[in-house]
């Protein structure tokens, strides 16, 4: 785990204890991780920025909600996954669509459009029926984040969240 990381754990804490003097060094280290989410996520800048500002509200009014037996990060960016689901589905019940999709719209299949977007809010879905620390080792994985481990115990996790991923992708859709 890096200074950071274990920064961010500790002023987390302090943060959930109700320490309001650490609130802006909060900000500045989960900021640039949320971020990265929510632009990976969402595909739209606009969008991102949306959901970014909601899930950094979210994430330092829930604060006192913190456990500090855990990783903070995991825990942060599982609510931000949840606010860019959100948003997603916002837009789709309003059936708003950015003007950068809507230019795109003629060049790209409607039914692809559709099934990108599925996949999309389903992945949400499952990810946030996982652990934590499954949650942290997929994290630490595919957003090149820090986890708590590494090595063979990180590789060793990430497999076993994997394969708990895909149990329950299969229990929610009955697919591979």
């Amino acid at each position: 785990m890096t200074a950071s990381r274990h920064e961010l754990d500790a002023l987390m804490a302090r943060l959930a204890a109700g320490d309001r003097s650490v609130f802006g060094r909060v900000f500045d280290l989960l900021f640039p991780s949320v971020q990265r989410l929510c632009t990976g996520l969402l595909k739209n800048e606009a969008d991102a920025a949306d959901a970014l500002q909601d899930a950094m509200q979210k994430i330092l009014e829930r604060a006192s909600q913190y456990d500090p037996k855990r990783p903070a990060m995991p825990w942060a960016l599982a609510i931000a996954a949840w606010e860019c689901r959100t948003h997603l589905r916002r837009r789709m019940r309003r059936r708003e669509v950015p003007e950068e999709a809507a230019r795109e719209l003629h060049t790209a299949d409607p039914e692809e459009r559709y099934v990108q977007h599925d996949l999309t809010e389903a992945a949400l879905v499952a990810l946030g029926e996982l652990s934590e620390s499954d949650r942290e080792a997929l994290v630490a994985t595919y957003w090149d984040e820090a986890a708590s481990v590494s090595g063979a115990t990180l590789r060793k996790r990430r497999e076993r969240a994997l394969a708990r991923l895909r149990a329950t992708w299969r229990r929610l859709y009955g697919l591979d």
